[in-house]
Parts: structure tokens; sequence; C-alpha cells
């Protein structure tokens, strides 16, 4: 059966790809289509608007923390069954991983997939001119398939009426949507990009509204004739979603306003190797569920800090729980956590006090990482090794000798590793290493077995 999906890219970071990539998702689903979302690179925060617009559960498509074959498991594998597959695509078209001609951008996801792509040209500064930014995105390399463009930001009706006239005119390519300015469609951001929607700054009214103004905007039965007449097939060996194990661990991942980060392919690995989700608020939640190891996932505990160092019960029972051995694995929200301290604007607010660290927010760190683990852990064994990524403000400073968890490429080390605790900054990515995920729910199960009054 063939796929039918398109591909909705951007001419540059800003350009306002997730406020339609979400509207789309909507008004699509309000005509009754069952819409499967996705977002290409290490994203977490687009995905969570993704949901809530289509209903459905997102996808990241990556093959630089991945591989092609990862992202066409991921894509054809959860577009069974839909009506359209909707994959926003990261900052501009053509903008990939540093070093690495287009990789990882979203043209090269519409590569591997053969997605058309729908451009959405931000138009607020410009006239005719916007023709030549769409034919330069058009002939920069022969292999993208841009079928339509969604103009945005246009200031009048005369406005659109012109620009669409020369794009259509000097590319050839058809202008199926013109967004006018308003700042009731903008989604709320902050240094490390959207409001996530775990803080609920982005309510079913938003959405609503995006729905309608989409409808009205943009031709949406262009955008399904277009998906319809470019469906892929694919028939590849499944690697992710070829095997489910029997239960065997209960595992507790932090989930609320202050950690939301989380691939969904991560977690429905751990589920595959027998790990049982079970979610918890670090905030309102005064003890742990009946759990056998610990995910911590990442987010905004700076912004948090004070109402997490309140629930001195829960740190408590997290740090006991870690002293008899519970497997806990953390990434830079949730290795902040468990640090000592984590110092911003408004004071130092002791944490959960297992690393023997204090967090300051200064600096930016971005990037993909190639790590191979610096000791062994409760996911990995020394020198295996795992890709991922991070993007983060803040710095660790160790009180003590700091026992890394991962050596980086480039030589850095990165993380902590002691006892029962694997945590970083590296956001890792499961289906890079299974075998990583697999190692982390057997521990969780032995853990159980040794503490079975626990």
């Amino acid at each position: 059966m063939a796929i039918k999906g398109i591909m909705i890219a951007g001419t540059s970071s800003g350009s306002g790809k997730t406020t339609v990539s979400a509207g789309i998702m909507r008004a699509l689903s309000d005509k009754g289509m069952r819409v499967q979302p996705f977002k290409v690179g290490p994203d977490y925060i687009d995905p969570g608007f993704h949901r809530i617009a289509s209903g459905n559960t997102p996808h990241n498509l990556d093959p630089v923390m991945g591989s092609d074959e990862t992202v066409r498991e991921i894509y054809y594998h959860n577009s069974e069954g839909s009506d359209i597959s909707i994959v926003e695509g990261v900052m501009g078209l053509y903008d990939g991983a540093p070093g690495n001609k287009f990789r990882g951008s979203s043209f090269d996801v519409a590569r591997i997939l053969g997605l058309p792509v729908i451009l959405i040209v931000d138009i607020s500064s410009s006239g005719q001119s916007a023709a030549a930014t769409v034919m330069g995105f058009r002939d920069m390399d022969k292999r993208v398939n841009i079928a339509g463009v969604i103009m945005n930001r246009a200031g009048s009706d005369y406005h659109c009426s012109m620009v669409r006239d020369a794009i259509e005119h000097f590319t050839g390519i058809k202008v199926i949507g013109c967004i006018k300015r308003g700042e009731d469609l903008k989604i709320r951001s902050r240094y490390l990009g959207l409001v996530t929607t775990a803080e609920k700054a982005t309510g079913e009214a938003y959405f609503q509204n995006l729905s309608q103004q989409i409808g009205k905007s943009v031709d949406l039965d262009s955008i399904i004739r277009i998906s319809r007449k470019y469906g892929t097939t694919w028939n590849g060996n499944k690697r992710i979603y070829n095997l489910k194990m029997k239960e065997r661990a209960r595992i507790g991942i932090a989930y609320n306003e202050a950690f939301s980060f989380y691939y969904a392919e991560n977690i429905e690995i751990l589920e595959k190797f027998g790990g049982i989700p079970v979610y918890f608020d670090p905030i309102r939640d005064k003890s742990l569920p009946d759990i056998d190891g610990l995910y911590l996932g990442g987010g905004y505990p700076e912004l948090y800090a004070r109402e997490l160092s309140e629930n001195k019960t829960l740190m408590w029972e997290i740090r006991n729980k870690i002293g008899h051995g519970m497997p806990v694995f953390a990434e830079c929200g949730g290795y902040m956590y468990l640090s000592e301290s984590i110092a911003v604007d408004k004071g130092c607010f002791p944490m959960v006090g297992a690393i023997p660290a204090t967090v300051h927010m200064k600096g930016l760190s971005l990037g993909y990482r190639d790590a191979a683990a610096a000791s062994t852990g409760v996911i990995l064994e020394k020198g295996k090794r795992i890709r991922g990524h991070e993007f983060h403000y803040s710095r660790i400073e160790f009180n003590g000798n700091q026992k890394p968890a991962y050596e980086f490429k480039n030589g850095e080390l990165e993380g902590y590793s002691y006892m029962g605790i694997t945590a970083g900054y590296l956001h890792v990515y499961f289906p890079s290493n299974q075998n990583a995920a697999r190692r982390f729910v057997l521990l969780c199960r032995d853990y159980r077995k040794k503490n079975p009054e626990l």
C-alpha cells in the first residue's frame, strides 16, 4: 500500500513551519482524516504541538542519529493506516549537519522518503523578489520536488495576489496558500525554542482558531492531491518494530512541565524489550510509583527549580533508591535534577544530590554527538557506542572527581556514571544502538529480582 505524505519545509528557521504544519494537521483532522505527524531532526518541542493538532503520536526522522533505513522504517511503520503523513522540516530546506552536504536536512529526509515538498516562504518583507527565493530553492538541487508554495505573513490580499503571480509566472510552481500576518497565530517561544505543550501555555482554543485560519488560507484539497500523487511504498526489513518481549521491568519516567523531552522511539524500544513505562510527576507526586528503574528525560528543570526543590520527600526517595542500586538513566534536564543544586537568577535550589555537582545557567552547547561509554554503565558497556544530540544552556560543575559516562569522538569526556547512574547532557537515540535499551531493561529486571521486597 502506498503511503501518502508531504514534507512542509521552510526557507529558514522562523518562517512559520510549526504554525503552518500544526494548522494543516488540525484542519485535515477536522475534515475527518487520520493525520500522522513527523518532525525532522532531534526536536522535542514541535512534536508536542503535532500531537495536539493531530491527536496522534509524533515521531522524529533523523538520518544523522539513525540512518536512511531507520528513517524509512519509522516513517512507513507509523504511517500505516493513516490518510496522510505530514513531516515538518527543520530550519531551512537544505540546512543539515555541519560538514555534510545537506545531511540530516529536510531535503535529505524528503529525498530518502520520496516526499513532495511544500515550501513555506515568509513574504512579510518582499514582493516579486519572493519568486527568486523560490527559484533558488527549486534549482539548488535538481532532486528536490517542490510541489507547492505557501506564502506566510502577507500584509494584504493585494500582497498575496502580487507575490502569487510572480512565483507562479517565474517558477511554474503553484501557490496553494497565503496566510496573512496575525499575532494570534504565533506560538510563544523562549531560548530553547517554543514553549512546550506540557506547560499548557497553548490551549485547545488556539488550535481551533488555527484550524479555521488555515482552512481559509490554504488549499487543503491541493495538499491532499499532492500527497496522493507522490505516494510511495517500502519493503525493507523492520529492525525497530519486529520484536516484542514479555513483560520484564517497570520503568518510571519523569513527565511534567519540567520534563517532557523524550523521543517516541526511545520509549517504544524500551517497551519492545519488556520495559513498562510508568509516568510520574516530580513536582506533585510525593512518592515514586512501583518501579524497577528510572528514566529522567530532558526539559526545563531550571524554570521549575523552586517547585522541584520543595518536593523533598520524592527527592529523598530517589536518592535512597539510587543508594540501593536502582538503575537510573538521565538525560540533560534529568542530569541537572540529579545534581546537588541548580543555580538560577532567583537563587540556588537543592536537587536530588545523587551527583556531586552544581548546575549553572551559562553558555550554549549544541550539536550531534557520536559517543562511546567511558565506563560500563546502565545502558552501555565500556567502549560501546551510541549516537545522540546535545542542546542546553547550562554547565555542570563537579564538587569532586567526575566519573564520566561518555567519551565523544573529539576526546571530550561528558556526563556521570557511578553505581546505578548513567547521566549526561547527551540525549541518546536508542535506534542507533538498541542494545542500550535492552541492557537498561534487563538491569531494571535484575534489580527487582535482587530486591523483591521493594
